[in-house]
């Protein structure tokens, strides 16, 4: 059976092996298999799903978008920072954000270190 690692690439592969309209209907359809109840909930009402870091315990809110859609969130659930992060190549955007997820879940300090990193001003803060 192949490990972790191993099923990620195939993960990541697969989506140069379609059209680019049924890699994105794959690729979402994916990344609905592979979330909670809630997560899933989130992601058709809102747009976006929350994660639990691995190795934090901290909150995540990962976007539907290709870039920057990646939230810290402060213990008031406001966004603290916004990470950009993604694998090399491009993925259609389901597979992204689920190899973001699984990897804040299971690899947070090694993707939060490789991430760019935005800060935030304070909740009622205005320049």
């Amino acid at each position: 059976m192949p490990g972790l690692g191993q099923r990620l690439k195939d993960l990541l592969r697969r989506s140069f092996d379609v059209s680019g309209r049924d890699a994105h209907l794959q690729s979402m359809q994916l990344l609905r298999e592979n979330l909670s109840p809630a997560q899933h909930d989130q992601l058709e009402l809102l747009n976006y799903f929350e994660v639990i870091g691995g190795d934090s315990g901290k909150r995540y809110r990962i976007h539907l978008r290709r870039q920057m859609n990646v939230e810290v969130l402060n213990k008031r659930e406001d966004r603290a920072r916004t990470l950009c992060f993604m694998p090399r190549g491009y993925l259609p955007t389901g597979d992204m954000m689920l190899a973001q997820k699984l990897a804040l879940g299971l690899y947070e300090t090694e993707a939060v270190q490789i991430a760019n990193l935005f800060d935030h001003p304070p909740h009622g803060f205005r320049r």
